[in-house]
């Protein structure tokens, strides 16, 4: 019987190493293209990618996400509001339910078109012993493919790997009385804000306020020289909170896991899983619950004036938020990388800032308009008065999926790359494919482009400021990214080749008035005039450059908005 290695996330890939050492033969399977780079990188043989073509569009599929997630949070909220009245839950954990939605109709979707293919062979799939939380790995893809298996009588091995603490109970260590109540405060919490947590706090330090700084327990970044308030177990907080507040809990905790459970049974339906799930998202939600409780302690006596948050919930944007809301606090919300999503809450005084390339509206959870401003990053910027033909254009990847979900279908996004390649190769410009290097295509572009994977690495390695200056003229491929400043900055001219329609958080990363979204085709047409005639390359350029140049003439320094 043939053996079958399903491989769903790169972390199966050090125990499909141990099983396939036992194995004389087997195929491995894979359906993420961005999971053959490492899984080639490992030594394992007979790598078999399986385009999912037929899967649910991402724009779609966002949507639908985003809409059970909202729903699930009605629900429970309704559920719990005659034990806690005084708050709601809604938005509390909408990422995270975000994720674990999408993760179930994505792979319940691809097992019902890939599991039958795989009968007649021996499955071996790997299960990371862990609930589902954010985009991290879980064991909800591999339990869903375990039960297709077993209901199609399909021979399997499943292996276990990767359980790890459960960090579902940590809250903020907020001491009964705060020693910094004289002084005027910004409560800050930022994860995730990796590239410009640097110029966000010199800005905040330039206020004289004083900061105290919100540990995070996921994608967290130190602040050195402030007041942070480092994570604790909830169980020491929940000792010393009034009974009455203890029964509260507890009865809350209770009656979300007995309506989560009811409401994951048709998905996830293997009885422990579920219930290992169910706890996972109670004991959030009992957590974020103590944070709030807790806020409104530490600060009795002096409220910050301002709350300071990044757009990434990273799990107590909800208490923190809604203690906001019982105070009428403003709450500033900061991108994590320059451009800022539609937000989760039904707050009103929250106030987004971004990046001038930001051109898309903001939307609440009720649909209405965030004020949103711009901030002016520290940038510099670099023309040309040379009018210069074309010799060189980026071809600029952003990640093809994420978690095995495809942002654009496969065959349709290898296709444009085959038009576009062709286009240069006809009119005798050099492309340079940069894939993003934390979610490289390398293998497959060489495979089905026929670019080698010596250059694609080369062009990978390089960093994007030596990438842009290699070039006179950039395509940001299909869905939009932050690497397009490095272009927009050096007056370099760039277009937005879409092969497929975009959803909401995929456009807030790029500015249709700045930088034309148009198709593959249209956008080879517009390179014809460019080739054709540069003085029409000249025109755009310096008119793209000018535009620009004026969003920053609006933006502020981030210590005007504290």
């Amino acid at each position: 019987m043939e053996n079958s290695i399903i491989i769903i996330n790169a972390a199966d890939i050090p125990p499909a190493l141990q099983i396939a050492r036992n194995l004389s033969s087997y195929t491995v399977y894979t359906f993420d293209p961005i999971l053959v780079d490492p899984i080639s990188a490992s030594g394992l043989r007979n790598i078999v990618y399986t385009p999912f073509d037929n899967c649910p569009l991402y724009h779609e599929l966002d949507a639908s996400a985003h809409s059970a997630a909202f729903d699930l949070e009605r629900t429970l909220d309704l559920e719990v509001r005659d034990i806690v009245p005084e708050v709601s839950i809604e938005g509390w954990q909408h990422l995270n339910l975000y994720y674990i939605f999408i993760t179930l109709k994505w792979y319940t979707a691809l097992w019902e078109n890939f599991g039958n293919q795989l009968a007649g062979t021996k499955v071996h799939l790997f299960i990371c012993d862990t609930p589902g939380s954010y985009y991290f790995n879980s064991f909800i893809p591999s339990i869903l493919l375990l039960w297709n298996l077993k209901s199609n009588d399909i021979e399997f091995s499943g292996f276990t790997y990767g359980s790890k603490d459960d960090d579902s109970h940590l809250i903020p260590e907020l001491p009964e009385g705060n020693q910094n109540e004289e002084l005027e405060q910004l409560l800050i919490h930022l994860p995730t804000c990796w590239y410009d947590i640097n110029y966000f706090f010199q800005e905040m330090i330039s206020t004289g306020k004083t900061l105290i700084n919100i540990e995070a327990k996921n994608f967290n970044i130190p602040l050195p020289a402030i007041k942070t308030l480092a994570l604790t177990e909830l169980e020491s907080t929940l000792a010393n909170l009034p009974e009455e507040i203890r029964t509260k809990i507890n009865n809350f905790s209770r009656k979300l896991a007995e309506k989560l459970d009811r409401i994951l049974q048709p998905h996830l339906v293997i009885p422990n899983y579920r219930q290992r799930q169910t706890q996972q998202i109670s004991n959030t939600y009992c957590a974020q619950l103590v944070t709030y409780y807790q806020l409104s302690r530490y600060f009795k006596n002096s409220k910050p004036s301002r709350i300071v948050l990044s757009d990434h919930d990273a799990g107590f944007h909800g208490p923190i938020i809604s203690f906001a809301q019982k105070h009428s606090l403003p709450v500033i919300l900061l991108p994590h990388s320059k451009c800022v999503n539609d937000i989760e809450f039904k707050y009103r005084n929250i106030t987004v800032l971004s990046h001038p390339i930001h051109g898309q509206e903001i939307f609440d959870a009720n649909h209405k308009s965030v004020l949103n401003f711009k901030i002016a990053y520290p940038e510099t910027f670099r023309s040309s008065s040379i009018v210069g033909e074309i010799r060189t254009i980026s071809l600029l990847l952003n990640s093809l999926s994420l978690n095995g979900f495809y942002f654009t279908r496969y065959q349709p996004y290898m296709q444009g790359i085959r038009q576009i390649v062709s286009w240069c190769n006809q009119n005798g410009i050099v492309l340079k494919i940069r894939c993003k290097p934390s979610y490289s295509i390398i293998n497959l572009l060489e495979r089905d482009i026929g670019v080698s994977a010596a250059e694609l690495t080369r062009n990978a390695n390089e960093t994007m400021d030596q990438h842009a200056e290699s070039c006179d003229l950039c395509l940001m491929y299909d869905m939009p990214t932050t690497g397009a400043l490095h272009f927009l900055k050096c007056s370099i001219p760039i277009l937005n080749p879409i092969v497929e329609y975009l959803a909401p958080s995929e456009m807030t990363l790029g500015n249709a008035r700045l930088v034309p979204q148009e198709s593959v085709e249209n956008t080879l047409l517009r390179l014809k005039w460019f080739t054709s005639d540069p003085t029409t390359l000249f025109y755009f350029r310096a008119e793209q450059f000018r535009n620009y140049m004026a969003l920053f003439q609006i933006a502020r320094p981030l210590r005007a908005y504290l």
